[in-house]
């Protein structure tokens, strides 16, 4: 196969994917990836964080027009590079990766393609586990916000295996950081598990919205061992919706799991208080902040 330089594959990738050439597609792909590699041995990151934007894009592109096996070697690529950048200690060309792939993620949820979803809800939960205790504040809100919006597009097109996937994506975060005590991120991640749980109960998703259900009373669990007062609540709170939701929509399988984790948390003897619902939209609002750099 003839290797492209940037210029060249950056060309041929938008052309192939518009044309629907998945062998020309490809081979812009490898020489994308193998270009963005050579700079990282270079150390060179901006020059890598440039390519993996180029992928990115091409890759988009390729989930537009439903090229499933384009879009599922794009994130498999990203993977590679991010792992490269991880190992290189680039944090921002690891950013760059790890939000592109969630964000393909998306994407491939929005055209119904659910093995190319699949594949980039998975390779995210691989990155996060590259060293999770490394991510600070805004990454973690950020895997944590990149697992909603692929469940979220999964949710609207009827894809409950790719909903349930991104609900164990959250719930791994959750429990990651309410067992290092990190109050703000547990209830982020407790908000977004809510937010899942609706979205379930909506689409009628009856396993969906059990294992939402089951992520937060592990999560809320460790909380109570942790003394996380304001994330126990946010526990109590979210499933009390949820299980609202379950009974409305008769999701009896669902009803009863919700009923059985909020049993855990029904005489926590924690209230609701003006000060806590504050902190709750401040972090909604950093929520909201993180998102729109994403």
């Amino acid at each position: 196969m003839i290797t492209l330089n940037e210029a060249e594959a950056v060309e041929v990738s938008l052309s192939a994917v518009d044309e629907g050439d998945e062998s020309r597609a490809f081979q812009a792909l490898d020489s994308l990836t193998g270009i963005a590699a050579d700079f990282f041995s270079e150390n060179k990151e901006a020059d890598a964080k440039r390519v993996i934007l180029s992928i990115e894009n091409a890759a988009q592109a390729a989930a537009e027009r439903e090229m499933e096996l384009v879009t599922i070697n794009s994130v498999l690529s990203l993977g590679k590079l991010a792992r490269a950048a991880a190992d290189k200690g680039f944090e921002s060309a690891l950013g760059r990766a790890f939000i592109s792939i969630g964000k393909l993620g998306e994407a491939a949820a929005a055209h119904s393609l659910e093995a190319g979803s699949k594949v980039a809800a998975t390779t995210l939960m691989e990155i996060w586990n590259f060293s999770p205790e490394q991510w600070n504040q805004e990454q973690i809100i950020a895997f944590s916000l990149l697992f909603k919006e692929i469940g979220t597009s999964a949710a609207r097109c009827g894809m409950e295996e790719i909903v349930l996937s991104a609900v164990t994506g959250l719930g791994e975060i959750g429990k990651k950081v309410a067992a290092k005590s990190l109050e703000l991120e547990t209830v982020s991640s407790l908000l977004l598990l809510e937010e899942m749980g609706k979205l379930a109960a909506e689409s009628y998703f009856d396993e969906a919205l059990s294992s939402t259900a089951l992520s937060i009373e592990e999560i809320g669990k460790l909380s109570v061992k942790k003394g996380l007062d304001d994330a126990v609540l946010q526990c109590r709170w979210a499933l009390e919706t949820l299980r609202g939701q379950a009974e409305e929509r008769l999701l009896n399988n669902s009803s009863v799991v919700v009923e059985v984790a909020l049993e855990n948390f029904t005489d926590i003897g924690y209230t609701d208080s003006e000060e806590r619902v504050e902190k709750f939209q401040v972090i909604k609002a950093l929520q909201k902040k993180i998102q729109s750099t994403l």
